[in-house]
């Protein structure tokens, strides 16, 4: 993947920004030299993101289940930077406890954000890339992508969907013989950002904790890695990603574990709750 040093202007899109995670990915990215789009349904996070990173940071409001807010950031970005080279689809939401508890207005809003808010801005991107030469697609996954995670099977569902579009997104692409393309799936476990802060009274959150609660600057670390080196699917933590890979491989002794897991990840809760108190 070239770097902006090579290419410049170099121009970058970052959904979900306005906050956590995306707040400092968009960081990352100016650090290294990219123009970015900060991209938010809030219109004040976006504003106070792209303020706090300087003129190299640019806030717009994106509904990213709206195919033409998507195209917009991307025509916009194009316009401003000259180019398009990284786009990371960062927006996500989640809801908790069991599958059969959530209305049809839940499961369509977590779908729709986490995995259509992906599909539409990884082709707009694409179309972008194709034209100039080239570019590199980051998708904020997670490792409910890869695995059962009682208490969240909407969200995992979307997240599995996020896995399987964009590498078969990746396996038409070489498929057309277009090789400076890139998508690259990142596969956290529970990071400590605002999606999780109100979560540590809610026993369907409890896997999302039963790991080493990531802090947010151990992704964009990844994410870091992988704008040099790209690679199709990154978990953090790696070992993480492989009792996931496991489970999967071996659905029967994957599920058997996962009350003992989500018993530890009710004491983390309760432990965080305590010291918040």
């Amino acid at each position: 993947m070239s770097t902006p040093e090579h290419r410049w202007p170099a121009g970058a899109v970052v959904t979900g920004a306005g906050r956590g995670l995306g707040r400092q990915i968009s960081a990352l990215l100016v650090r290294r030299g990219y123009q970015v789009l900060v991209a938010d349904v809030d219109e004040d996070a976006a504003k106070g993101a792209a303020a706090e990173l300087g003129e190299r940071a640019e806030a717009m409001v994106v509904d990213v289940r709206d195919e033409a807010a998507v195209l917009a950031a991307r025509d916009r970005v194009v316009e401003w930077a000259g180019r398009l080279d990284v786009w990371v689809n960062n927006a996500g939401v989640l809801v908790t406890g069991p599958v059969w508890e959530h209305d049809e207005q839940q499961r369509r809003r977590v779908l729709e954000v986490n995995a259509l808010g992906t599909i539409n801005g990884t082709l707009a991107a694409v179309e972008a890339m194709r034209a100039t030469g080239g570019g590199h697609v980051i998708n904020i996954a997670s490792l409910a992508g890869l695995s059962a995670v009682p208490g969240e099977g909407v969200y995992a569902a979307s997240k599995h969907a996020v896995m399987g579009f964009s590498l078969s997104a990746v396996a038409d692409l070489r498929a057309a013989k277009i090789k400076d393309i890139h998508i690259s799936c990142v596969c956290p476990d529970g990071i400590w950002t605002p999606m999780l802060h109100d979560r540590l009274d809610d026993p369907g959150a409890a896997l999302s904790f039963s790991g080493r609660l990531l802090q947010p600057e151990e992704v964009v670390e990844a994410v870091d890695e992988l704008l040099d080196k790209p690679r199709l699917v990154t978990a953090v933590p790696g070992w993480r990603g492989t009792v996931c890979r496991v489970g999967d491989v071996f659905p029967a002794l994957g599920l058997a574990g996962l009350p003992v897991m989500t018993a530890r990840g009710r004491r983390v809760q309760r432990k965080l709750l305590r010291k918040r108190r």
